[in-house]
C-alpha cells in the first residue's frame, strides 16, 4: 500500500522523513495510519513519456576552409 508519511518514522530499520511517499505491507500502513504518522497517498498518476531529441553528431576537423594566406 502506498502512503504518504506525515512525521519521521523508522521502518523495517530505515529513517523515512515527513512528507516521503514509500510503499510498505499493508499491516505497516494500517499502524502508521492509525498511529497518526501517514495517510493514504493518492494512486499515482501515468508519468508522461518524455520524447527525447537526439543532438546532431558533431564532426571534428577543420571547420573552416585555408586560404592560400595561411
Amino acid at each position: 500500500m502506498r502512503v504518504e508519511i506525515t512525521r519521521n518514522v523508522m521502518i523495517n530499520g530505515e529513517p523515512v522523513k515527513a512528507g516521503s511517499f514509500v510503499e510498505v505491507d499493508q499491516s505497516i500502513a494500517t499502524l502508521l495510519i492509525t498511529g497518526d504518522k501517514a495517510k493514504v497517498a493518492p494512486k499515482e498518476a501515468p508519468k508522461p513519456e518524455l520524447e527525447i531529441q537526439q543532438k546532431p553528431v558533431s564532426r571534428r576537423g577543420r571547420q573552416k576552409k585555408s586560404s592560400a594566406e595561411d
